[in-house]
């Protein structure tokens, strides 16, 4: 294999570089967004300045061996970090070409591979330069011992390198893999989201660094961790032959994982991507619409179809109703950790569930049809029939989902019979009123232009306009039913009332349904007169 050119490579990273930067500061917003970052990461390096220095002051004669045997584990720990996240970046969207085709013609792929990397170290020192370089001198002074500084740059450089380039070798087999194999191409978004949920529930729920252990044991263990000990050899606790061994490994290895790197990439780059949709079903060039047709008409429930198969063709359109989710970080620790159920867990994920499904399908009615919007508008069919499949499609979608989940935290709670009944009676009528709230909000304050999520995906995501109105209402309307099914709020309310409990809970699921009705109708009416009176 051809060597890549180096001179070609910087290139391809300079350019690569300034785009990232310019994508960073590309709104006032982000700039100041990084800014608030960039100040939080002096800050931490402060601090991580100051524990090293008293660190460092302790050193004194030979360290204990159990102290020692944290260096491997935390050699361990940085290439396995600095590999994951690094590999997680190729498979998603820095593992892309901007104008694929023009610079494979340009360029050898090789280079650009290369080019990628540089890019991508420059990222990486950009957040670890000034705290590993804070450590290793605040070490050094603490100790009074420039070689043990010295140390610390060494290990970290090395096993940042080797993490960085392992990544890669390991990004582009994935991203090839999931490009080539139609049935692991099928499943990419179900594994991608396994993987979201799975590093949540590490990182904010588990909070247990035990998961890891054995993982950790086992590099800790290889000359990859034999790296670790080179600070603790610089003060003679440790050997300086492991540790120079392991240094000697990780250089070697380093050219090997970018060989493999290249040819990876090579393969991601040229395969031709596998055909997931290989055949048609029939019912899809049926006229009939199944048995939604006979519930909300034959034009709305190819509506609700047409939805969910965008939905499921194209699922990171949705990928902005899950960022509020973050909101149940907290309860849901509260409860793995306790072992107890929050009572107000079954209504937050009410709550928060009718406002995806509205959010996520019903939204914005005119600017998700895209290109198809001028054959929508002239097709003939009802702006309210368009509304009324909207609807249905997303409190089908949210349906599935949603009652489920929050009926089982109910019990877990646990709620009585009756209580969980009301649940379902406020969930079900939150879920059709939320998206009737939201076709009505979305057809006066719509959106046709594309948002960037990622380096190289745009979806059309509601107006900010549409999503803040329709957050607030719905929140104002579901307050009472969702308010009264947690037993402290009936409980104080049915003494200062002088009802019961159970009465309490009835009535606030009533008055919640009567709000989100009334609202919700109202809304519905409006769209389906915005979308009929609709102009382009």
């Amino acid at each position: 294999m051809k060597t890549p050119n180096v001179g070609h490579a910087l290139l391809f990273a300079r350019v690569e570089t300034k785009r990232r930067i310019r994508v960073l500061f590309r709104s006032r917003l982000q700039g100041g967004a990084l800014a608030v970052a960039g100040l939080f990461l002096v800050v931490f390096s402060i601090a991580a300045a100051v524990g090293a220095f008293n660190i460092g002051e302790s050193l004194s004669g030979t360290v204990d061996a159990d102290v020692v045997q944290y260096g491997p584990l935390a050699a361990a720990a940085l290439f396995l970090a600095s590999t994951g996240l690094t590999g997680i970046r190729i498979v998603g969207e820095q593992g892309e070409l901007d104008h694929e085709a023009g610079m494979l013609t340009t360029i050898p792929y090789r280079d650009a591979v290369l080019g990628l990397l540089f890019a991508e170290l420059v990222g990486v020192a950009a957040y670890a330069a000034l705290p590993t370089l804070c450590v290793s001198v605040a070490l050094a002074i603490g100790a009074n011992s420039p070689a043990l500084g010295a140390s610390i740059l060494v290990v970290a450089t090395a096993l940042g390198l080797l993490g960085t380039v392992t990544g890669h070798a390991l990004g582009y087999a994935l991203r090839y893999a999931f490009t080539a194999s139609e049935r692991l191409s099928k499943y990419k978004t179900p594994l991608g989201v396994a993987v979201f949920l799975a590093y949540i529930y590490v990182v904010g729920v588990s909070q247990d660094a035990s998961f890891f252990m054995p993982l950790l044991d086992a590099v800790g263990a290889t000359p990859l961790g034999w790296v670790g000990l080179l600070p603790f050899a610089v003060i003679d606790s440790a050997s300086l032959t492991d540790a120079t061994v392991g240094l000697a490994v990780a250089v070697v290895a380093i050219p090997v994982l970018l060989a493999a790197a290249v040819r990876g990439a090579g393969a991601a780059w040229y395969v031709d991507e596998a055909h997931t949709e290989s055949r048609v079903e029939r019912e899809e060039t049926s006229v009939s619409a199944g048995p939604l047709e006979r519930v909300v008409g034959r034009p709305a429930a190819w509506v609700a179809r047409t939805a969910w198969t965008r939905a499921r063709r194209a699922p990171i359109k949705l990928v902005f109703v899950i960022y509020p989710a973050f909101v149940l970080l907290t309860p849901v620790t509260q409860a793995v950790q306790t072992g107890e159920v929050p009572a107000t867990l079954p209504a937050i994920f009410a709550v928060y569930g009718a406002w995806a499904a509205g959010a996520g399908f019903a939204l914005n009615p005119l600017g998700d049809e895209g290109a198809m919007l001028p054959v929508t508008l002239t097709s003939g069919v009802p702006g309210r029939s368009l509304a009324r499949g909207l609807v249905a499609a997303g409190a089908l979608a949210g349906a599935s989902v949603v009652l489920p989940i929050a009926v089982a935290a109910a019990v877990l709670v646990p709620f009585d019979p009756v209580q969980v009944g009301l649940l379902v009676v406020s969930t079900a009528a939150l879920l059709v009123g939320a998206c009737m709230l939201a076709t009505g909000v979305g057809a006066l304050f719509p959106r046709f232009e594309g948002v960037r999520i990622s380096r190289s995906r745009r979806v059309v995501a509601p107006s900010l306009i549409a999503f803040g109105i329709y957050s607030l209402v719905l929140l104002v309307v579901a307050a009472p039913g969702l308010a009264t099914q947690v037993p402290a709020v009936a409980d104080t309310l049915a003494d200062r009332l002088g009802l019961a409990a159970s009465l309490v809970q009835a009535l606030g699921t009533l008055l919640t349904a009567v709000l989100v009705g009334i609202c919700g109708y109202v809304s519905y009416r409006v769209a389906g007169s915005k979308i009929d009176e609709y102009t382009l």
